[in-house]
């Protein structure tokens, strides 16, 4: 309805309002197809705090405080994938560090992909989701392989 409104009140142009191509208009299902998803819980707002990672969820080294500065809470992370994604969806994470979005992509169901390139992190990211996925139900392995 708004581009409809627009394109017949809006400023005279060579193109239509909301295109993707510049010629033709865009429809609601396309439209919807690009919308990012948000999967609300009742009674949870869209700013959210978690205390740093602590404890044995924190991955520490011999005399290193922590073997990543900015590993993230895995409960932050759960919020946030199933915040903005569906089970089945497919979650990619370029910069894995710890890869703490992967593993909670795989305790959520969803599928999951990341990448890292410091071989140390790389190697304990590789044992962290070994771990979760063994620990999954065998359909899920299936789904996520």
């Amino acid at each position: 309805m708004l581009a409809d409104y627009a394109n017949k009140h809006g400023a005279p142009t060579n193109r239509p309002y909301f295109s993707l191509d510049g010629r033709t208009h865009l429809t609601a299902m396309k439209w919807e197809r690009m919308r990012a998803k948000w999967n609300h819980v009742h009674g949870v707002t869209n700013v959210w705090q978690e205390p740093a990672v602590r404890g044995k969820e924190r991955i520490v080294r011999k005399g290193m405080k922590s073997l990543h500065a900015n590993q993230k809470p895995l409960k932050l992370m759960e919020r946030i994938i199933g915040a903005s994604t569906d089970p089945g969806d497919v979650v990619w994470e370029p910069f894995g560090g710890l890869c703490s979005a992967t593993v909670a992509s795989l305790m959520t169901g969803r599928q999951c992909y990341a990448s890292e390139l410091i071989p140390e992190y790389f190697d304990v990211a590789s044992q962290r989701i070994n771990e979760i996925y063994q620990e999954l139900p065998l359909y899920e392995r299936k789904k996520n392989s």
